[in-house]
């Protein structure tokens, strides 16, 4: 069997196919691009045209230069996925427009605000009182052309907002600049992730640059930071590469990571968590005798780059979403626990920390108030749900005694909802759901995703039965917790389903979840990298020239 495939596969003739078949599907994608787009658009403007050439274009070329390395030369994953992440990355910061990212307003204010700190400088700041939020501070943000949306969203996107930014790369003078009111809140969520793109908005203000330049130097060091970071990861990964190369390169991932969305940095930083984690317990030790500058943890073997990396991604997602995202700090220890930890001169360092942390969450339960706190969340009503004042949501201790009640909301959800979750992960339905792409794509997609999780042929990894289960858990906590949390503080009470749940709330523990219950049974055919390469890249060229051929 390999033997007629090693004919197959290093036979000129058939490499000669591949990339001719690589050139006909770009070829097409092109034309029938093309033809879609204009044709759709025949008024379009000489921005959004020259924006539509610019994705044409450049996707092509990625296609046939990703195409040619792939099928000549077999550059693996680790190698060719920080060139395609980062012109994937530069493309979709204008290809979702400016404001169109969930929240964008809100993490644009919060880096501009940083980038105010940077400069020593505020830009008509007032204080005034909220409501909901108490102090808070209102600042008037400059954005060059009115047609740049606010608060009034239409049904879908419209070619005006492509033309708005591409115009705003022009000299546009102070009088032609609008002031748009937005609100930024002195304990807004994430604070520190807002400080690299405030790097590129101040950067931009600096050079006395308009708005255009502003977004998109900001948006840009958010991309170069989710595709270092999620390179190291890949590169780390010991095995199941393949499906963290296609979780990153899905379009409702790098439409968070083209964005200031702190979601960028936590899908990046939980990834690489994630890899160290089965590096520590799967990966190549016959090196690691060669590591320098080694830290010798009980029974593990880190160097000093892993650990400061572990660190740094723990220090940044404690400023996200209360910290939820750090129960994935548990699974390096949980798939490194062994019997070692328990035997010998192991135990006389385990016990002891079995016994500390019993003993500390004990004090905290009597002392400290943690039994009262408990009871507190369990009986108080969330008030003020979805922004709405003087409504209020239902207390946990109602679901518990009426257990029919949250049965009954969840089963609608799944009903309601299953279509429109895979659809979004797919990249069906972007930004403000008013982005469309392909259901055909979409699904795609998703295929992609389920065959990444097959493991073929030569691929050797040791994933057993009670780290995947451990490991299943850990991945799916944080997303429970995030379901939770829109069950309580969005659903109304008069809701018949839970409300807000979103698709993009599974990406970052999504790899996890997908190892645990994939790569089983070897399936009997080599490795299938580069094919994984190529259709992902031709996905990504079909799903943008199908974002532009729906406005």
């Amino acid at each position: 069997m390999d033997y007629i495939y090693a004919k197959y596969k290093y036979s000129n003739k058939i490499k000669l196919v591949r990339m001719l078949l690589v050139i006909a599907i770009a070829v097409t994608c092109f034309v029938v691009g093309g033809v879609r787009i204009f044709g759709h658009n025949p008024d379009a403007g000489a921005g959004f045209r020259g924006y539509a050439w610019f994705v044409l274009i450049v996707g092509g070329i990625l296609v046939l230069v990703v195409g040619f390395f792939e099928i000549y030369r077999e550059i693996p994953i680790d190698k060719v996925y920080p060139f395609i992440a980062i012109t994937l990355g530069i493309i979709y910061i204008v290809l979702v427009p400016a404001f169109e990212t969930p929240d964008e307003h809100d993490h644009f204010n919060s880096a501009y605000l940083v980038s105010d700190e940077y400069m020593s400088t505020d830009y008509n700041p007032s204080i005034e009182v909220d409501k909901k939020y108490g102090p808070v501070l209102v600042r008037d943000a400059r954005y060059a052309d009115a047609k740049f949306p606010d608060t009034s969203f239409p049904e879908r996107i419209d070619t005006s907002q492509y033309e708005a930014y591409i115009s705003s790369l022009g000299n546009v003078s102070s009088e032609e600049d609008v002031m748009v009111r937005t609100t930024w809140k002195s304990s807004n969520e994430g604070f520190i992730m807002y400080y690299l793109p405030a790097v590129g908005v101040t950067f931009a203000r600096i050079l006395n640059l308009n708005f255009g330049y502003v977004y998109g130097f900001g948006a840009l060091l958010n991309v170069i930071f989710y595709v270092l970071m999620t390179s190291y990861a890949i590169r780390k990964m010991p095995f199941g590469k393949r499906i963290l190369f296609i979780i990153a390169l899905l379009p409702i991932t790098l439409q968070q990571a083209a964005s200031f969305s702190y979601d960028s940095g936590t899908i990046a930083c939980i990834t690489v968590v994630i890899a160290q984690a089965f590096f520590l317990k799967y990966g190549d030790r016959s090196t690691r005798h060669n590591w320098k500058w080694n830290i010798e943890i009980p029974f593990i073997k880190v160097s000093v780059t892993e650990l400061l990396m572990y660190v740094f991604c723990g220090f940044l997602l404690l400023n996200v979403k209360r910290g939820v995202f750090l129960i994935v700090f548990l699974l390096p220890i949980a798939l490194c626990i062994n019997k070692k930890w328990f035997t010998g001169r192991g135990k006389l360092i385990t016990i002891p920390v079995i016994v500390i942390a019993i003993a500390g969450a004990a004090a905290y339960v009597v002392f400290l108030g943690g039994y009262a706190k408990v009871v507190t969340f369990l009986t108080a009503v969330p008030q003020d749900i979805r922004g709405t004042f003087g409504v209020s949501g239902v207390a946990p201790i109602e679901y518990i005694n009426n257990p029919g009640r949250l049965f009954s909301l969840i089963i609608n959800y799944v009903k309601e909802e299953k279509t429109h979750i895979f659809n979004q992960l797919g990249g069906g339905v972007l930004g403000f759901y008013r982005i469309f792409m392909s259901t055909k794509i979409a699904g795609f997609n998703l295929v992609l995703l389920l065959l990444s999780m097959i493991r073929y042929n030569k691929e050797d990894d040791r994933f057993h039965v009670g780290n995947r289960i451990v490991s299943f858990l850990i991945g799916l906590a944080p997303v429970v917790i995030t379901f939770t949390a829109m069950l309580l503080y969005w659903t109304y009470p008069w809701d018949t389903k839970v409300e807000g749940f979103q698709g993009r709330y599974i990406i970052p523990t999504l790899s996890i979840m997908m190892l645990s219950v994939g790569r089983w049974q070897k399936i009997r055919i080599p490795n299938v990298d580069n094919l994984f390469i190529i259709l992902m890249t031709v996905s990504s060229y079909a799903g943008m020239i199908s974002v532009l051929g729906f406005v």
